[in-house]
């Protein structure tokens, strides 16, 4: 009877064995991607894939876990598209996480379209982008009087607002940083005071805006 117990206890560790071994293999064939998409005048937009188990929030994770599977050059070798759009058309991505085990991250600018491979294959259509936008922070400037936001306050794409003159005026913060990262907007004519607002996203990360009367 020992002599069973003892088989029992050693068939039971072996096939223990055998199960974790198969989810180890399972965890490092993994795909599990976070998309970020970035643009000044919109916001961003962030996704999740992950393929075996098959999840995240694309609008169908099977068919886009398939389109990887098939081409996995989709993540590794995204090619941009380029188009004659709008500031709402062209968007800064990143893509972070692990492609079939694999660590990977890939930054990129594309034209927003489906005709982009990888926007394409992975169903991420423009009214998905839109479902998937996070809210903005948001931070206001006194007219007159320039503001410097610490670190962490403001990320690229949030959005300072300042109200002169009877005009509500709003720049996003831009993606790039450094002493040409600057984002203006403004409202002028030939009868009327104009106004601006300036957002500069500098190279240490804080953020400065000014809002005030001229144009620049």
């Amino acid at each position: 009877m020992f002599g069973d117990m003892v088989r029992a206890s050693l068939i039971a560790l072996f096939a223990a064995a055998l199960v974790a071994g198969c989810g180890s293999e399972r965890a490092s064939s993994r795909t599990q991607l976070t998309i970020v998409a970035l643009n000044s005048s919109v916001g961003r937009a962030v996704f999740h894939l992950s393929c075996l188990p098959t999840g995240g929030d694309t609008p169908d994770a099977t068919r886009a876990c398939a389109a990887v599977a098939q081409n996995p050059q989709l993540v590794t070798q995204p090619k941009r598209f380029v188009c004659a759009g709008g500031t709402f058309s062209w968007w800064d991505v990143t893509i972070d996480g692990r492609l079939d085990g694999n660590p990977v991250h890939r930054s990129f600018s594309t034209c927003w379209t489906p005709q982009m491979a990888t926007i394409g294959r992975l169903g991420l259509a423009w009214n998905v982008l839109q479902r998937h936008l996070v809210a903005r922070r948001h931070q206001t400037v006194i007219p007159g009087l320039a503001r410097t936001f610490p670190i962490g306050v403001l990320r690229a794409t949030d959005l300072v607002t300042c109200e002169i003159l009877g005009h509500h005026l709003e720049a996003g913060v831009p993606v790039e940083r450094g002493p040409d990262a600057k984002e203006t907007t403004g409202f002028g004519g030939a009868t009327v005071v104009s106004v601006v607002l300036t957002v500069a996203h500098n190279s240490d990360g804080s953020v400065t805006a000014s809002c005030h009367r001229g144009t620049s």
